[in-house]
């Protein structure tokens, strides 16, 4: 019973996707200088909306089983703390399933990854995934930073050393 409804699940997400014009086989990252599409999320210290912020903003989609999202929140810990006032970071799940790789993912995994890796920025549950289709994904993580003015201005995949990012920041700053 729960194979099937996983299979179901995981239908309804890809039809979800196509319905938004990309599927998982052409599931395309934006490119550096394209609009980023609004992204505005629930989060645990209130909502995120892009779209309200007027400053530049690091996306991470992520899944919470991901070894390298997990070591990334060490980095992203720490741009938030250094850069927390000039760029809002926020991170947004883009896989549907929890820990263990075969359960659907639940905003109690979102909470407990979280806690178990002591995460100190917003991160959303966006259920139907809308953001990793509008973005696109090309790894676990993926990474974007984009400009107050909506602009894509890196898109980073894997685990990024802070100073890349931080550089980032401040590129988006200018654009």
């Amino acid at each position: 019973m729960r194979r099937i409804l996983r299979t179901v699940l995981a239908a309804v997400v890809l039809a979800v996707g196509t319905l938004h014009g990309v599927s998982a086989s052409g599931n395309v990252p934006l490119a550096v200088g394209a609009d980023a599409p609004a992204v505005s999320e629930p989060t645990a210290s209130g909502a995120f909306d892009s779209a309200k912020s007027g400053k530049p903003y690091v996306l991470e989609l992520f899944a919470v089983w991901c070894p390298h999202c997990q070591r990334e929140v060490a980095v992203l810990n720490r741009l938030q703390a250094t850069d927390g006032a000039r760029a809002d970071i926020i991170a947004v799940p883009a896989s549907p399933f929890g820990f263990d790789k075969t359960s659907m993912l639940q905003s109690a995994d979102i909470a407990t990854f979280a806690q178990r890796f002591d995460a100190h920025y917003r991160i959303g549950f966006d259920g139907l995934f809308t953001v990793s289709y509008d973005y696109g994904l090309a790894a676990f993580p993926t990474i974007y930073v984009v400009s107050a003015s909506h602009r894509v201005v890196a898109v980073e995949t894997g685990e990024v050393p802070f100073e890349k990012l931080h550089d980032d920041i401040i590129a988006a700053q200018t654009r």
